[in-house]
């Protein structure tokens, strides 16, 4: 079984963790902003037991009792990490990335979440007075959706989502910050994904990212429904009242 399948198999799962780095300590130049240790009797790929960042305990600890809220896979290395959390706690990937980065900066890591959230624009024009709408078609999925991507270490929820128009698309917008909506569903029997969403009004002519988008189409409002997901449909309608 791939690392990645076997990392995915920890979400959601109660553990025990023993407290090796407690938040203040030391290990040569890196200082440990949140609780560090591992899972006894539990082995991890390097050879040792599995260790596990500690989110939302502030305070030093020498155990902690929680729950498996992401796994941290690092493509450039044998060693992948767990992060554990108090139960029914919600983490996305870029608090996730912000928290573990003291150490985590050093490797290609991609983080798989319980708990997802996405960041995008409802990008629109205006033709003859009329709104015109954005929607692209992913190259992974085939099917029409507005610019969003994954929110990133650092980035507000705005911030992430022009960087996402601007990846996908080339497009610049002026955001109407007064115009917030989203949509969650479940992506599996252990995760959740929530897509928040921007109305924005862009200019110029938009080109599909390469390898991500095939093609970018403009749209009237009464057409959308004829391209987007029933869930992201009624988050864009939303903004649109």
């Amino acid at each position: 079984m791939e690392r990645k399948q076997k990392l995915q198999q920890w979400l959601g799962q109660l553990v025990h963790v023993v407290v090796d780095r407690p938040v203040g300590y030391r290990h040569g130049s890196i200082l440990y902003p949140i609780n560090y240790g591992y899972l006894p009797g539990i082995m991890g790929g390097d050879g040792e037991e599995q260790d596990a960042y500690i989110l939302g305990v502030c305070e030093p600890v020498t155990e902690f009792d929680g729950q498996v809220v992401a796994a941290i896979h690092r493509r450039n290395d044998c060693e992948d990490k767990l992060v554990v959390a108090p139960v029914g706690s919600r983490y996305h990937q870029g608090e996730i990335a912000e928290a573990v980065y003291f150490q985590e900066q050093f490797f290609d890591i991609r983080i798989l979440s319980s708990f997802e959230r996405s960041c995008g624009v409802l990008p629109y024009r205006l033709v003859d007075g009329k709104k015109e709408f954005l929607l692209v078609l992913e190259s992974a999925g085939l099917c029409w959706s507005i610019p969003k991507g994954h929110i990133e270490a650092g980035e507000t929820e705005l911030q992430a989502a022009l960087r996402e128009l601007k990846e996908e698309t080339g497009l610049t917008a002026v955001l109407d910050t007064e115009r917030r909506a989203s949509v969650e569903y479940p992506i599996s029997d252990y995760g959740r994904k929530e897509v928040v969403i921007y109305l924005g009004e862009v200019s110029g002519e938009a080109r599909g990212k390469e390898g991500e988008i095939d093609c970018c189409k403009w749209v009237r409002e009464e057409e959308l429904g004829d391209y987007l997901f029933p869930d992201t449909l009624e988050a864009c309608k939303t903004l649109l009242k």
